[in-house]
């Protein structure tokens, strides 16, 4: 496999993970330690204005970086969801580091699925070779809770195996691979699969939608901030309201990159532009892959036609685009259940726009259909 398709041997869930940014950030991690207790007691803005601003970030590696990441971009999302009324600007002494930060990673100042998954866990026992969701252990939340973590904890458990899935199906399309490359990506898919359904296990629709919803959201096209938000002493903005998409699963590269391996294609409506849109939103190596995935696809299609594979390689493949169709569907189930029904009952602040600022449901079943037709 060449070297541009190296990261899907790598997976996307990084391999090193900063869990403290050490003495010199002392304040800011004590700070992020509190956040549950500070955010229940309605205790988080008065805290946060004795918060020095941090500074030094060009002296940290990628790993400390992110973690950086990960705190400013709680900061920020408590600060702008954590109280009854939204404010329409971030305090200087957290958008100036963010946004530093954000420019170093070549990402935009927001809580991303970078920060909020793929940089925010570790294994609670290291000699275990699988990763389980049991085996996961969340670094940072908001409010806290199984919800919450559970959440967190099913995607991060999805990446660590989805790092099989696009190696087999890497190996197989982009290199020399054979039968037992496939074989192996369908049981990597079947598993996925099984992680994907024990979302509901431990993390429960009403609560998902009431606790754990309301502070991953961003400024685009969200009524709560029709303008976007200000990002105090931010000279490069100068002064003037910021629009960015709030985090979401929409970020993982996995699906992306599976889409493109498999040759599906979707065509143009408004959940693929936004779909693209994410990529702004990912770690930039992720995209760059995605980017070199895409020119594979439109160069060769499937890089074994299937009139020139035998039937079994043909049924084989054909087995793991059902198994993507069945994941879209659980999402598409997911999404119906955690979202498009809790906001029907709630009514208060009733939408079907997801998380990241798109209205989902009336194209997911579209899309969840093109898998089968265009693979």
């Amino acid at each position: 496999m060449e070297q541009k398709y190296s990261l899907l041997k790598e997976g996307f869930l990084p391999n090193d993970i900063c869990l403290s940014l050490g003495e010199e950030y002392k304040g800011l991690e004590e700070c992020l330690s509190q956040l549950p207790k500070l955010l229940s007691t309605r205790k988080f803005k008065d805290e946060i204005k004795d918060l020095e601003v941090y500074s030094g970030f060009t002296n940290l590696n990628k790993v400390e970086l992110e973690r950086a990441m990960l705190l400013y971009s709680y900061l920020g999302h408590a600060y702008m969801w954590g109280d009854y009324e939204t404010p329409n600007s971030i305090p200087s002494n957290i958008s100036v580091p963010w946004v530093e930060i954000a420019n170093l990673l070549d990402r935009p100042p927001i809580l991303s699925y970078a920060s909020y998954a793929l940089n925010n866990w570790k294994a609670t026992n290291e000699e275990v070779g699988v990763l389980e969701p049991e085996n996961v252990e969340i670094l940072q939340n908001f409010l806290g809770g199984i919800d919450e973590d559970w959440f967190i904890m099913i995607h991060v458990a999805i990446e660590f195996e989805a790092k099989n899935l696009l190696s087999f199906l890497g190996q197989f399309f982009l290199s020399e691979g054979d039968e037992e490359d496939l074989t192996k990506a369908l049981r990597s898919i079947n598993k996925i699969n099984e992680i994907m359904e024990r979302m509901p296990e431990h993390c429960d629709p009403y609560i998902y939608y009431n606790r754990v919803r309301p502070y991953i959201f961003g400024w685009k096209n969200n009524p709560a901030t029709p303008d976007g938000v200000i990002y105090e002493g931010v000279d490069i903005f100068g002064g003037e309201p910021q629009l960015f998409r709030g985090e979401t699963g929409a970020q993982s590269s996995i699906i992306p990159a599976v889409d493109a391996l498999l040759s599906i294609t979707h065509s143009e409506d408004p959940l693929r532009v936004y779909l693209d849109e994410m990529r702004e939103y990912m770690p930039l190596a992720h995209r760059t892959l995605l980017y070199e995935l895409d020119n594979w696809r439109n160069q060769k299609s499937l890089s074994k036609s299937h009139n020139t594979l035998e039937k079994n390689i043909v049924e084989l493949i054909e087995e793991i685009i059902l198994e993507v169709k069945k994941f879209r569907n659980t999402h598409l189930i997911y999404a119906r259940d955690y979202i498009h029904t809790q906001s029907e009952e709630a009514k208060a602040n009733s939408n079907s726009v997801g998380t990241g600022g798109t209205p989902f449901m009336q194209y997911l079943e579209k899309h969840l259909n093109e898998t089968l037709h265009n693979g």
